[in-house]
Parts: structure tokens; sequence; C-alpha cells
């Protein structure tokens, strides 16, 4: 398995875009469950306050870096990350490796509509992609619920290889390990607004924003009302206790470097 590295406590390996398909292939081989956590910015913040969350992302057979905010913070840790892989960028280039191995996949989330535009938008990028079905729950979709019982039933009638979610954090990542076991699916990852842009609902950040870390800033000039607490109040403070923690970690490097014991 790949190195560890731990953001303000949340488990993140160190992985490519390239080691991650190849993970997820071998996942896929064995038949078993597997789970794929995607801590960004915003899912670190989330889970200092939410112990359920950060266990989950934890317990993730998998935990990719999403976003270069995170390989910034490893570097000030000390702990470099290669770099960003992140499920919007994963979710295609999985998608291309499906067309190739023939593996059935389902897209579970998103608005009305999303899911199933998305799905056909990638199948003409990809031709011979297996779409095992989609699915755009209505609003106020909840763990239990008679729509969610109809969700599973359906997943596991359909039995793809690879299931992603699109519900947003935290709530995607604990569906997906409520049913994990029960679904039986080899790949399980939640993908955020990944659905959104590749049906087009949102625009796609310019690459050079998202190679430099940037692409929050596009995202914030995209949908101001839905996203200005997220990386205005919220996000903001994940920076603070990064360089915190960073700063605690060169006065306690110098300390041993000093200490005469």
């Amino acid at each position: 398995m790949y190195s560890t590295v731990k953001i303000l406590g949340v488990k993140v390996h160190d992985i490519t875009m390239t080691d991650a398909l190849k993970t997820m292939k071998s996942f896929i081989d064995s038949g078993k469950p597997h789970m794929i956590c995607t801590p960004n910015v915003d899912h670190v913040i989330k889970a200092q306050r939410d112990p359920e969350f950060r266990s989950i992302i934890d317990s993730a057979d998998l935990s990719i870096p999403d976003g270069m905010g995170i390989v910034y913070a490893s570097k000030l840790l000390g702990q470099p990350l290669t770099g960003n892989v992140g499920g919007r960028l994963l979710l295609p280039a999985f998608c291309e490796l499906a067309s190739k191995e023939g593996y059935w996949i389902y897209l579970l989330g998103a608005a009305p509509g999303i899911a199933s535009k998305a799905a056909r938008l990638l199948v003409q990028r990809y031709p011979g992609l297996r779409v095992a079905g989609t699915h755009s729950p209505s609003y106020g979709f909840q763990i239990r619920g008679k729509e969610d019982q109809r969700v599973v039933k359906n997943i596991k009638t359909a039995k793809p290889q690879a299931l992603f979610v699109a519900f947003g954090a935290p709530k995607q990542e604990k569906w997906i390990k409520f049913h994990l076991e029960e679904l039986q699916v080899p790949v399980s990852i939640g993908v955020g607004y990944a659905f959104d842009v590749i049906a087009g609902r949102v625009r796609e950040s310019p690459k050079w924003m998202t190679r430099v870390g940037l692409e929050w800033l596009f995202r914030l000039t995209q949908e101001p009302k839905r996203l200005w607490r997220r990386y205005l109040i919220d996000d903001p403070w994940f920076f603070y206790l990064i360089v915190k923690a960073a700063l605690l970690r060169q006065s306690d490097k110098k300390w041993h470097r000093n200490c005469p014991f």
C-alpha cells in the first residue's frame, strides 16, 4: 500500500492518478467491496468537527488527495504529497479505463436528470463504456428511507463494478459506508460535483487554475451564493491550522536540535 500522510489528523495516501487507477482495477479484480475517499480542504475541516466522518476517511481502503490545497498543506507539514488526484479528475480517467476493460459503472446523485445526462456524455466520450444505471435522488433523500431502499435494490440488481456517488460531503461518504457491505460493489467513491461538471451544469475550471490551486476561486465565481461561506469563512480556517501546525513542528525540531540531553 502507499505511504500515508496525516493532514490535521486526516489520512491521505501519497498516490498518483496512474496508481489510483491500478488500485481500482485491483479492487475490481478482487470482487470484494472497497471504499475510496477523496479528502480535500473542506473534508478536512468537516472532519475536525465530525468524528464519524473522520473515522470513515481513516477506514477507507484508499484515501486520495483532492485539490492543491491538500498538496500545499502536506509540503508545509514536511510530508509532501506527489500531487493532486481528486474525484472530479478520477471519474473520467476511470471511465476511459472502464471502456477498455468492459467495467460497468453506476452514477448516483446530483440534481434530477444530471446523473443520466453525465452518463450519456461519458458514453459519447468513451465508446464502449457500460452504464449499469443512474439515479438522481429527490430533495431530502435520506439513508433508510423508502427511496434509499429502492436505490440500494436497483444497484444490487445492476451489479456495477464501480459506483460513483455525488451527494456532497460528508453525506456521500456516510451513505457509502452504511451500504458498503450490503451493496458488494468492488469500488465505491464519492465525487462531489463531478456529475455537474460533466453534464455542463457548472463550468469546468481551466486546467491552469486547477494546477496551481485556484479551482476554488473559479467555483466561487460560478456559484457565489452557495459557496461563499465554504470558501470565505470555513476553508480559510484550514490554512490557519496548517500554518499553526507547521510552526509548532519547526519549533519542536529546533528544540530537539538544541536539547543538551
